[in-house]
This record gives structure tokens, sequence and C-alpha cells, in this order.
């Protein structure tokens, strides 16, 4: 069995049961909807000309690399670990069920990373608040059994690299505007 496939089982096991309510509840952190209806009403209160300048990039930034991780799915077609598993004969917990699409890269920890990672260059100060979240919500993936901690790995990677090169463009595109 692969290193990945073993930490899988490890956190999967360690960590459903009682805290899977919890798990669930954190990995809603990962749904673009319900980050954008958290965070456009805080910028909008706290931050407006953060809001003004800087939300469609990060929505872009974080659709561009939804889109990445959709073509990347398709491409490894990688099984979700419950279905891996169920062929091996070995039982994982899943308690929200298995979603009908492939595991890797997730979806969930890019939308998450994304969001913290352009949040924290907008907002150093709350760069280890942003970060954790977003790591709640990849160990959330593992812990419901949908997602190997390589899939969260992978979809961290590419929602903070698609958020950090948005990041840069948006604040280029600044900078051009305030010579002129």
């Amino acid at each position: 069995m692969q290193l990945d496939e073993q930490a899988f089982l490890a956190v999967n096991r360690a960590l459903s049961g009682d805290a899977a309510a919890f798990f669930s509840a954190a990995s809603w952190l990962g749904n673009g909807a319900v980050l954008a209806a958290i965070i456009v009403p805080l910028l909008f209160v706290f931050a407006r000309d953060a809001l003004r300048r800087h939300l469609v990039p990060m929505v872009l930034a974080t659709a561009i690399g939804g889109l990445a991780v959709f073509a990347v799915k398709i491409a490894i077609d990688r099984p979700r670990p419950p279905v891996h598993f169920a062929a091996l004969g070995v039982e994982v917990s899943a308690p929200d069920g298995v979603p009908p699409d492939r595991s890797f890269p997730s979806g969930h920890a890019q939308t998450a990373f994304a969001a913290a990672a352009y949040l924290s260059l907008l907002f150093p100060r709350g760069a280890a608040l942003f970060l954790a979240l977003a790591a709640l919500v990849g160990l959330s993936r593992v812990a419901l059994g949908v997602h190997y901690p390589s899939d969260v790995l992978a979809g961290a990677l590419v929602g903070a690299a698609f958020s950090i090169a948005g990041f840069k463009i948006a604040r280029r595109i600044e900078r051009r505007r305030e010579r002129r």
C-alpha cells in the first residue's frame, strides 16, 4: 500500500465518527458560493476599497484555478478513496457519501487555498487564520473519506498558485492605472 493510501486510512479512521458533523461543516468553507457569501459582506463592511479593487481578480483566479482542477481530474481519472478501497475489500468512512466525479486534485482544497492565499496577500496580519481555515477544509476532505492527502495538497498548490498570480497581475494593473 502506498504512503498516500496509508496516510488517508490513518486520518480517515482517526477523525471519522463523532467528528463527522464538524468536518462536514468545515468542508463547506471549500465551496465557492459559501466563501463568497462570507468574504464579500466582510470586505464590504471592513475593506470596501479592497473589495472594489480585488473582487474580480480574486474570483477570476479562483475560477481559472477551478477549471485547471477540473481538467486535471479528467486527465488523471483517479477514483475516490471509498471506491478504490472497496475494490480491495477495505471499508472506509464516507459519512457524506461519495461524490460522482474523480478524486485528484481536490476542488474544495483549491477553492479554500485560493481564497486563503489571496486574502493573505491582501491582509497579511490575517494570513495564519486564513491558511489555518483552508488547511481545515483540506483535512475535512480526508476525514470525510472523499480525498487522499495528495489530492488535497495538489488542490491547495493549484489554488494558491493561481491566486498569487492573480494578485500580482491585479497589482501590476493597479500600478499602471496610477501612473496614468
